[in-house]
């Protein structure tokens, strides 16, 4: 009989992405008899690992010496995170211009023209992410302020209780208002809130804020509490200790560095607001949104707000560049994606609560608009699937 494989898991448990990740490996080695033993990736951790002797290692590396010791290891190491832009190895992780494309279109979404980034000018994770968040505002013709702080997803035990520095402060109040801004993780997301709170700054009517992760304890605790692009751990955790298993088994796989998209935003209070100054847009907006599960027309909307239809579609596509059937069905389909992620509803239960009215019309529409077909969608967004997060 074969000698079990041992498996060092250099991964903390203080974030909730890396608990995730641990979730995903679990489920992938549970019927492979897989050894484990886990640590955070300190640097004080690697020699009782190198004595331990393990067959390989998953990690999520947040700082540069440990990367360059771990690299020098004889031992196939699987790498779960992008802040480390030296690490040349095998790494699984999210896709982090998408991360980025998705936090912009749910500001812009919103009506937002002024827009924020915050995150670290050094780590591969925040990079990816101000990326893609600028590339998806220039092609709606705005720029980002981008404000960089020094930011690790797991701060070092001397760090700062100090919150932002006085230049993120700076910074934030010179800031055209209102405006949505993107922080590179749900920690200087949670930050960025309190330091507004200090400031005298309302979120979200002056200040929206959404972060990266969804980490629920981080969201939750912050107030009001934090919208959040949800990072896949579960699936990253299981590519990844899938990656590890082919290459002990001596393969070479055709992808040694992997992206894995993520699906949605979850919305929460802190970008429930309206960003547009033109009062009738605005009223017609927040009644499109409370009406969604209605059969509801451009004629409805001109009726409700009590203009003419004709003014009324000049100064919509003015204030957010869309008609107003197109933001119905964005809303719609927006709407459609949280509640295939996040419930266990039918799909024609979804269909009659975003006011599609049917499963086939349903399919239709979010095909044209995601690419995905509902059920797809939803297997991939793995919220309620068999791996659960």
């Amino acid at each position: 009989m074969s000698r079990a494989r041992r498996v060092a898991l250099l991964i903390g448990q203080d974030i909730g992405f890396c608990r995730r990740v641990l979730q995903g490996v679990h489920e992938y080695a549970i019927t492979r008899g897989w050894v484990f033993h886990d640590a955070r990736a300190d640097i004080r951790a690697l020699r009782p690992m190198r004595m331990w002797k393990p067959d390989g290692v998953i990690c999520s590396l947040f700082d540069e010496e440990v990367a360059r010791r771990l690299a020098r290891c004889d031992v196939p190491a699987v790498n779960t995170s992008s802040m480390i832009t030296a690490w040349k190895g095998p790494l699984v992780d999210v896709d982090h211009l998408e991360v980025g494309r998705l936090a912009a279109e749910h500001l812009l979404d919103r009506g937002f023209r002024s827009f924020g980034f915050l995150g670290s000018a050094g780590g591969g994770c925040s990079m990816g992410r101000a990326a893609g968040f600028s590339k998806r505002l220039a092609q709606a013709g705005f720029t980002p302020f981008v404000c960089h702080a020094e930011y690790r997803p797991v701060p070092v035990l001397d760090a700062s209780w100090q919150g932002l520095s006085r230049s993120v402060q700076s910074w934030l109040l010179r800031l055209p208002k209102p405006v949505g801004v993107l922080a590179s993780h749900d920690k200087p997301g949670r930050d960025l809130v309190d330091t507004c709170h200090q400031l005298g700054l309302r979120v979200p009517d002056e200040v929206a804020v959404i972060g990266v992760d969804d980490d629920e304890f981080e969201c939750r605790l912050c107030h009001p509490p934090l919208s959040s692009v949800h990072n896949p751990g579960v699936q990253i955790g299981y590519e990844a200790a899938g990656l590890l298993d082919r290459l002990l088994s001596g393969e070479s796989p055709r992808q040694l560095r992997v992206s894995i998209p993520p699906t949605h935003v979850v919305a929460r209070q802190s970008t429930e607001t309206t960003a547009v100054e033109d009062p009738d847009v605005a009223a017609a907006l927040i009644w499109i949104r409370e009406h969604l599960a209605e059969n509801i027309s451009v004629d409805g909307v001109v009726e409700a707000i009590g203009t003419c239809r004709r003014t009324l579609e000049r100064r919509f596509r003015a204030a957010v560049g869309d008609s107003i059937l197109e933001r119905i069905r964005r809303m719609r389909i927006e709407k459609a994606k949280h509640l295939l992620a996040e419930t266990d509803l039918k799909l024609s239960v979804i269909a009659q609560q975003c006011g599609i009215g049917s499963t086939a019309r349903l399919t239709v529409l979010f095909k044209q608009v995601t690419g995905y077909q509902p059920s797809l969608f939803r297997r991939t967004a793995a919220n309620r699937s068999n791996r659960r997060e």
